[in-house]
């Protein structure tokens, strides 16, 4: 059964091809970022992460996620910044970090009200 000339598939789209391309986009999706980064900065030359020295009341968790975060900006606009940028955006990942950490500190209930009310306690 021979196709018509108008609905033939371009011979670089073919079923292989396309299940080859969506079979590598899925596995790169399950890959921890650590590991992909890992393999960019194998290049010579490339140093993605070079974000400096964890700050000392930084938890190790909290400074991974900073690195996490740097290594997706870096993943999405590397090719266009600049090294004042880069050290610009590590130092903001670094300031919001520490203000989420204190954010995720604060212990909420369900029964919990929330914040947008304010109650004023005029007993004293």
């Amino acid at each position: 059964m021979e196709m018509p000339a108008t609905l033939k598939v371009p011979e670089l789209l073919n079923r292989r091809a396309f299940s080859r391309h969506a079979i590598a986009a899925a596995s790169l999706g399950l890959l921890p970022v650590s590991s992909i980064v890992k393999q960019d900065s194998a290049a010579p030359g490339h140093n993605t992460l070079d974000i400096g020295e964890k700050p000392e009341d930084l938890s190790i968790p909290n400074w991974e996620e900073v690195r996490t975060r740097y290594a997706n900006v870096l993943r999405v606009y590397g090719a266009r910044l600049s090294p004042e940028q880069k050290q610009r955006i590590a130092r903001i990942l670094t300031e919001n970090q520490h203000m989420l950490a204190s954010v995720r500190a604060f212990v909420v209930q369900n029964g919990d009200a929330s914040a947008c009310t304010l109650r004023l306690d005029v007993s004293k």
